[in-house]
């Protein structure tokens, strides 16, 4: 918080908890087959895994390409039981995945973008055609998108880290899987809104969605990148 606006960040009481983790993981050697069970922080979250997902098909793609079929096969398996296992956190009421509870084996009524993010992977086309729809509903409750709450739930918090900002790796990913869903006017949307942003408020690390304001960061190097990006491949529609 010496570095950026406090209202921008997690609250101390969050911090608290970060810091009581940390201490927990650093008492186990950081060993995630001891922590998986040791942490109290258990859930599942969608748009960690579909990073993950989205990994393991990259890395199967240029396995191949290398000649390398033992570990494309590997890798295309665990993708495969990846996409199986994420299908359970799908919701049809809220058109997105949710995440898991590993303690109570329930879902979270939590709408964050992570929901959201699966699209980055493989996942079916119906899922990708789904999230583009409520991508294009977010849209129109905020000028910038893609909030990483959603707007209409009271814990919503336009500055909050992770709590209400927009953030352009977000928007690069998820207009990557619009892109491939064949959601072109979505991923145009994508496209657009980040630039506006960087155009209005420069390289911040997120933005407020509602107004564009920069949040966090003042010059933020993977906020340049995703602007070479986009700006890269402007023609999301090809």
């Amino acid at each position: 918080t010496e570095h950026a606006n406090p209202a921008h960040r997690p609250t101390q009481s969050q911090y608290q908890r970060y810091i009581a983790l940390l201490r927990l993981f650093r008492a186990h050697d950081w060993d995630n087959a001891r922590l998986h069970d040791a942490s109290p922080f258990k859930v599942v979250d969608p748009g960690f895994n579909a990073i993950l997902l989205r990994s393991c098909a990259e890395l199967a793609r240029l396995a191949t390409a290398l000649g390398q079929e033992e570990i494309a096969r590997r890798s295309r398996a665990q993708m495969e039981k990846g996409l199986a296992a994420i299908e359970s956190l799908w919701s049809v009421r809220h058109g997105r995945y949710l995440c898991l509870d590993r303690t109570t084996g329930q879902a979270i009524e939590s709408l964050s973008v992570g929901g959201l993010l699966p699209a980055f992977a493989p996942i079916p086309r119906p899922r990708a055609t789904a999230i583009a729809a409520r991508i294009a509903e977010l849209g129109r409750q905020v000028d910038y998108l893609v909030p990483s709450h959603d707007p209409a739930d009271k814990r919503f918090d336009k500055l909050r880290y992770w709590r209400g900002p927009a953030w352009p790796i977000v928007n690069y990913m998820l207009a990557d899987g619009m892109r491939r869903a064949h959601a072109g006017d979505i991923a145009e949307r994508l496209r657009a809104d980040t630039i506006r942003l960087m155009q209005k408020s420069g390289f911040a690390e997120y933005y407020n969605p509602l107004d564009g304001a920069p949040c966090g960061g003042e010059r933020f190097t993977w906020s340049a990148a995703m602007a070479m990006e986009f700006l890269r491949y402007p023609d999301v529609h090809q």
